[in-house]
């Protein structure tokens, strides 16, 4: 006998009800969506592993130096949701514009987790060529020689627990391990998701970042104390 109707043999439905059963009762909560998939969870009589439509959940750095940039990240946090489900943001850090032109302006950078949707799931190359669109829509230009400052950056630093190495898109990304401005803002959502191919978590690798690497700043900025008067 089937318990529930065919159209909740999704992760989303079930991880919902999953939640609701545990506000009454002491139940372990996973630690992600994909972690509950990966371990074989099975609730209700199947394993969610087995479900088709099981969100693939990928993790974006967002960054911006030029203009508004608080609105640009939030913008761009709208526009990510022609992928899927926004799920997370982590918080906001600010981040010295290293190796750019004199008297860049800093970025602030954040990452954003989205639950994609289910017919975004195996085709990467669509999911980065929508990024470049919506990074074109907000004024970038990727032609300019060398690291230029930028309304708005998108990258894909995560896609699961999946290695991708594509013409254009290689994920885990490349560079993202010698960037606190990605591992800090990533630790915020994933600390103990483990970097496919490395053997670390994504806090390991933060934690073993050089000293010479650029430290960050949650933004906004702590307001400086006003100066006692006698």
């Amino acid at each position: 006998m089937q318990m529930f109707p065919s159209s909740w043999r999704s992760k989303d439905a079930f991880i919902t009800l999953y939640f609701a059963i545990h506000s009454t009762k002491q139940l372990p909560i996973p630690e992600s969506a994909d972690n509950l998939s990966s371990k074989g969870a099975n609730l209700f009589g199947f394993s969610l592993a087995t479900c088709d439509l099981c969100p693939v959940l990928i993790h974006v750095a967002t960054g911006s130096n030029l203009g508004d940039r608080i609105a640009h990240l939030d913008e761009a946090d709208r526009r990510l949701s022609v992928l899927g489900a926004v799920r997370r943001t982590s918080r906001t850090y600010s981040t010295a514009a290293v190796g750019m032109e004199p008297g860049a302006p800093d970025f602030l950078n954040r990452v954003v987790e989205v639950a994609l949707d289910p017919a975004w799931n195996e085709d990467p190359t669509a999911v980065m060529e929508t990024l470049l669109d919506i990074e074109r829509d907000m004024g970038r230009q990727r032609s300019s020689p060398g690291i230029a400052s930028r309304a708005i950056d998108l990258d894909i630093v995560l896609w699961g627990d999946r290695q991708l190495v594509q013409t254009a898109l290689t994920v885990p990304h490349p560079r993202m391990l010698g960037r606190r401005f990605v591992l800090r803002p990533l630790a915020d959502l994933v600390p103990d998701q483990e970097i496919p191919g490395t053997g670390r978590t994504v806090a390991q690798w933060l934690a073993a970042l050089p000293a010479d690497v650029p430290e960050i700043a949650p933004w906004p900025l702590p307001q400086a104390s006003p100066t006692a008067t006698s």
